[in-house]
């Protein structure tokens, strides 16, 4: 382990069981509370150079924040969520947790992160997704959504904004189970320099179709997001593929990059329902909406569903069930058109949920079913072999952690059986090249190697959320991982703490450093996270969780 990567470690590592520095502070927006709870912690400040993601405090160096569940919690309000934010070089570690009211009854703190400059001052702020938080003026638990600036201190918590669907100037209204803020993308799609962030209500009824789904896009600016010509997409929309269906959950997943070569970034959505029950061949649909100055076009508007994707598996046994549950874009062969990068978790490979990955080639024209390749845990190359319930592209992360100037992408599959141990879970990198994406060279990881704290076992879900991160400010990306359901030393039977390991990037792959974060290493008098590592803020977040 390289001495700069053990320092940022270091730093980001929390003793525990923790004293508050500050006693918790509550912040209100628009009638919705929101509790902080900073812990104080000895760093050595980091400087890092090349790309960041979650840098919240400005120095090069990526910040992690991620989900956890509230347990013994000791605050003004009930917890519905703790987000916990571990800083490379600002000295401390923030806990930001969801305030439960006498009507709320929402659970979802955290249920989506993302990562995003949104008002161009080079720090990145946090966005926090409550899919199910209590709409005060209407008391539907329709859902919101926080947004944090970053500072050369870390998140400004009392320059906190929050928006929801009674925000003014934010379309559509709040109703019921919408579920706006389930899923998250930040990045510049009107090319202003600034990143927007796109929203999905996956639950938002149209025209009397509950579960229809709708993506709101909030747009950057010099004081950060605003609701000022925000835009409302959803399927019933000229331009925009399909038709608004009951339960297609359009909006279930999203993803920002850059498809083609200009300016502006583009929008992917996942309808994860999308055909359900209605043919033998695949079900889901992704849809690519293009970035340009005035945000997103319908114009050119392109999709792919899970039946155009299967000539493409090789294998007449294998359908692409709930295509596009996760989303990430790349460009995994260095061409500079991104590729939009589907899982289907649920896919039949021959058996059910042994999960797929498509990558739609990067290309002017669009998503189409003839330019995709499908990897599996049989293609060629590719470790491990495909079984029920592996959930391979359970979790999907992008990003170049090899130095050669392609992404890579990294696949989390939560349900893998390792030996005898179900749901083990494992990760596994496919590597990009010249000719795209390939299964030559990948790496598998699960928690039996002998560079991966601790052992295999049931329940752990090894690689349930993953992220492309810059962890020690040099060279490649690197990359985390988590075990949801990983129990420490200390955990109730049945409470497990969650961890997390960090990855290095190299020229060879992903090398796992022998260390690891647990829920339990962040505990405070205040609050103990539980199945830590839920979510993890990158450029996007959101989905269901594994």
């Amino acid at each position: 382990m390289s001495a700069s990567l053990v320092a940022v470690l270091a730093g980001l590592a929390v003793g525990a069981p923790a004293q508050a520095s500050d006693d918790v502070r509550v912040i209100t927006r628009e009638g919705v509370v929101l509790q902080h709870h900073r812990v104080a912690k000895a760093t050595t400040p980091m400087r890092g150079t090349g790309g960041t993601r979650s840098d919240f405090d400005g120095d090069g160096v990526d910040d992690i924040a991620a989900t956890g569940d509230p347990l013994n919690t000791n605050l003004p309000y009930g917890a519905t969520g703790v987000v916990v934010v571990r800083y490379s070089s600002a000295p401390q570690v923030d806990y930001l947790i969801g305030a439960a009211t006498p009507d709320s009854g929402s659970t979802a703190f955290g249920w989506a992160l993302a990562a995003g400059d949104f008002n161009g001052d080079r720090y990145d702020d946090l966005a926090i997704g409550a899919m199910d938080e209590l709409d005060p003026g209407n008391k539907t638990n329709a859902g919101g959504v926080w947004v944090v600036p970053g500072s050369s201190a870390g998140l400004v918590v009392d320059a906190a904004k929050h928006f929801n669907q009674s925000s003014p100037g934010v379309p559509d209204a709040a109703e019921d189970q919408d579920r706006f803020g389930a899923t998250l993308a930040a990045g510049d799609i009107n090319g202003d320099g600034r990143e927007d962030l796109a929203i999905g209500a996956y639950g938002e009824g149209i025209a009397g179709k509950p579960g229809a789904g709708a993506v709101t896009v909030l747009f950057g600016g010099a004081t950060g997001l605003t609701a000022t010509g925000a835009q409302h997409l959803q399927q019933d929309q000229a331009g925009v593929p399909g038709a608004a269906e009951r339960d297609d959950y359009f909006g279930f997943s999203l993803a920002i990059g850059k498809v083609n070569n200009n300016r502006y970034n583009d929008l992917v959505i996942g309808a994860l329902r999308e055909n359900e029950g209605m043919f033998w061949g695949g079900s889901g649909m992704v849809t690519l909406m293009w970035g340009s100055p005035s945000g997103v076009s319908s114009t050119g508007a392109t999709s792919a569903t899970g039946a155009a994707v299967r000539a493409a598996t090789g294998h007449p046994e294998t359908i692409a069930w709930n295509l596009g549950e996760t989303l990430a874009i790349g460009d995994v062969n260095g061409d500079g058109l991104g590729e939009v990068v589907a899982g289907a978790p649920g896919a039949q490979t021959p058996d059910i949920y042994g999960g797929l990955i498509a990558v739609f080639t990067g290309r002017t024209a669009g998503l189409s079913g003839s330019a995709v390749r499908v990897v599996t845990q049989r293609t060629a190359g590719v470790p491990g072999e495909p079984e029920g319930y592996d959930r391979f592209g359970a979790s999907l992360a992008t990003g170049d952690v090899t130095g050669d100037g392609r992404a890579d992408v990294l696949a989390g599959s939560p349900g893998e059986e390792v030996g005898p141990t179900d749901e083990g879970g494992v990760v596994t990198l496919l590597k990009g090249s010249a000719s795209g994406i390939t299964g030559s060279g990948a790496q598998a990881f699960d928690q039996n190697h002998p560079n991966i704290p601790g052992t295999v076992e049931r329940g752990d879900k090894f690689g349930a959320s993953v992220a492309v991160l810059n962890l020690n400010g040099t060279g490649p990306l690197d990359a985390v991982v988590t075990s949801t359901g990983e129990e420490v030393a200390g955990d109730t039977g049945g409470y497990a703490s969650g961890s997390m390991v960090p990855f290095h990037g190299s020229t060879g792959g992903l090398v796992p450093q022998f260390v690891s974060w647990s829920g339990a290493s962040l505990r405070t008098d205040r609050i103990w996270p539980m199945h830590y590592g839920s979510q993890v803020a990158g450029p996007q977040g959101g989905g269901g969780r594994n």
